[in-house]
């Protein structure tokens, strides 16, 4: 059965849709994924740029059908195979992969149709996750910055949470509203994970802001973590700081994958793809317990 790993925060501009893509391209280089766009800003949507790779005609009738705010209506949705697009026309590709599949945002209309509902909207997520679980090693959810309905379906389906911080000054007020946020909605439900991940993120070493909030998130927001009622008993840890680095954005505005980019027209920066690969490595050991 599939894990469902979501990368959430109420905050945009953290890095978690960037965060999201790197994790599930770099575990679909061996193992079948699934990767989720659960946000209204559809960033991830974009980047995966479906236009360049499928049939107009296809696109506009498959958004109709199969877009994930179908789930809030109680439809089926057939995930978009996108293991294709990242080879090429010797079905080669930069960067190894074995099986990604996609489920697009439906834009500003997702929190509209969630909203809609009248029973038990909140589990709608993991009702549909629960049918396609076996299908996949993970699946990997981008979650909406805003604590809503579809927020909480998130919370609700998933099996570890990331969690990524800026590593900015005043970074850590926000992020210690934002467990006590996540502590409530547990409360509510009754619901756990087998895994909390903490990602710093952006970080500069050379300044001394930076290192101030990697220290501060350390120590305490790691200790405001577990002193939480039910957050506090579930498993957590930091994983190692994304560095602040002109690749990120360098490769989404081109609208590749990180890893691909890298291999593919950025090579000097290949002490990258061993941070991801080790970050990639420690969630799933932990996972596996």
């Amino acid at each position: 059965m599939g894990e469902v790993i979501s990368v959430v925060n109420q905050k945009g501009g953290v890095g978690k849709s960037t965060m999201a893509s790197i994790l599930a391209r770099n575990l679909a280089k061996t193992h079948r994924v699934l990767l989720i766009d659960f946000d209204g800003q559809a960033t991830l949507t974009e980047l995966v740029d479906l236009p360049s790779h499928f049939d107009a005609d296809f696109l506009d009738e498959y958004r109709k059908t199969d877009s994930i705010s179908k789930i809030f209506e109680r439809e089926t949705i057939e995930p978009l195979d996108i293991t294709s697009i990242l080879k090429d026309e010797n079905g080669k590709s930069i960067v190894p992969i074995n099986e990604l599949h996609f489920i697009p945002s439906a834009g500003n209309s997702m929190s509209f149709i969630a909203e809609s509902v009248s029973a038990g909207k909140d589990l709608m997520l993991k009702k549909f996750l629960g049918k396609i679980k076996g299908d996949y090693d993970y699946i990997v959810i981008d979650a909406l910055p805003s604590v809503t309905t579809l927020f909480k379906n998130v919370l609700l389906a998933s099996d570890a949470l990331i969690i990524p911080i800026q590593t900015k000054t005043n970074a850590i007020a926000g992020a210690n509203s934002f467990l006590k946020i996540l502590d409530e909605v547990l409360g509510d439900y009754e619901n756990s994970y087998k895994h909390i991940f903490v990602l710093p993120t952006m970080y500069n070493k050379q300044r001394k802001d930076d290192n101030d909030t990697l220290a501060e998130i350390m120590t305490g927001y790691m200790k405001y973590l577990k002193a939480l009622t039910h957050l506090g008993k579930i498993p957590s840890s930091m994983l190692d700081a994304i560095p602040e680095r002109s690749v990120f954005s360098n490769a989404q505005s081109v609208r590749y994958f990180l890893q691909d980019y890298i291999e593919g027209f950025d090579t000097g920066k290949k002490d990258i793809l061993l941070l991801i690969e080790k970050m990639s490595n420690t969630i799933i050991s932990t996972l596996k317990g």
